[in-house]
């Protein structure tokens, strides 16, 4: 039995070595490195010391071996990551620019990330400590979606928690299909872990405070909102009640930290520590993850974390 679970999209991510050049136009890659939100999340984890595994789906192809080969090495549960016979593994093409926004292009909808199979028996999950949820793995389609809402009440059911990240892509704003999608999800939500205005898009409400007390009002106690380099904070029955600053790294690449902050949260509280302690722990795990080139490779163990937060 795994302590933690997650569900969703396996990807490689194959992006520029300069800043300001865009996809459009010739010029050099680095990669492929493993990726995906629900993969760099499980990751940290398991670089964390948590006992862990993921469901999802690859090609049977080099791209697939990437990401298999490395969840494996680094002790991740992969007897439910499915290798598909039609379908090639996903890819992210990305490219950044010096103000550290990012572009992407990715082949997901037609890759083997669409192919995790439904229904499975989900009995293997029964007595998981924790789920958690990335709201992208709830937009690739009705089965995956199905899987997950199963995974969550098989959780429950045994006393376990869900974790949602809501990671709401810019081309959702186009498509308010997602709203009906997250919900039942969010209904059993114990920790919600949002970034940057996500509340107030999930919520409909102009500001942080009013989306927050009207998440409580259907159910989430715990909101932890991300806030990057200035770190994060807990709203606890919709009220503010910690704030707790981020630490200074030098950035290579931040795709993955908010996954990696994630895994963090998780942790903490799954030890019992204070939220405070939890939340300056998270916010470590994050920064060191923006440390290397590639999604997963600033991923660190707990005894290197821990070093770094006592000389910092």
């Amino acid at each position: 039995m795994e302590h933690v679970y997650t569900i969703g999209e396996l990807l490689v991510e194959i992006m520029r070595t300069e800043t300001n050049v865009p996809l459009s136009e010739p010029a050099m890659f680095a990669g492929p490195y493993p990726s995906g939100a629900p993969a760099i999340f499980i990751d940290a984890v398991a670089k964390l010391g948590l006992s862990c595994g993921i469901i999802g789906a690859v090609g049977q192809d080099a791209f697939g071996r990437c990401l298999t080969d490395r969840l494996m090495k680094d002790g991740i549960q992969c007897a439910h990551v499915y290798r598909s016979d039609a379908k090639t593994t996903g890819m992210a093409f990305v490219t950044y620019s010096d103000d550290g926004s990012r572009d992407f292009l990715f082949h997901m909808n037609d890759s083997a990330a669409v192919e995790i199979p439904w229904p499975i028996d989900l009995q293997f999950m029964q007595g998981t400590k924790a789920l958690h949820l990335s709201g992208t793995s709830l937009t690739i389609n009705d089965s995956i979606r199905e899987l997950c809402y199963e995974a969550v009440r098989v959780v429950k059911r045994g006393g376990g928690i869900v974790t949602f990240d809501p990671n709401l892509r810019p081309e959702l704003a186009l498509d308010r299909k997602w709203i009906g999608w997250y919900g039942p999800v969010l209904q059993h939500t114990d920790i919600l872990l949002p970034s940057g205005d996500e509340v107030e898009r999930l919520t409909g409400c102009p500001n942080v405070e009013e989306g927050t007390q009207r998440l409580f009002e259907q159910g989430i106690s715990l909101v932890v909102r991300k806030m990057g380099e200035h770190g994060c904070e807990l709203y606890q029955n919709g009220v503010r009640s910690e704030a707790v600053p981020g630490f200074s790294v030098h950035c290579v690449d931040p795709t993955g930290a908010g996954d990696c902050f994630n895994a963090g949260v998780v942790y903490g509280y799954l030890q019992g520590w204070t939220w405070k302690e939890t939340l300056r722990f998270a916010n470590a795990v994050g920064a060191l993850s923006t440390t290397a080139l590639g999604p997963m490779e600033g991923t660190r163990d707990l005894e290197t974390i821990l070093e770094f937060m006592n000389r910092t």
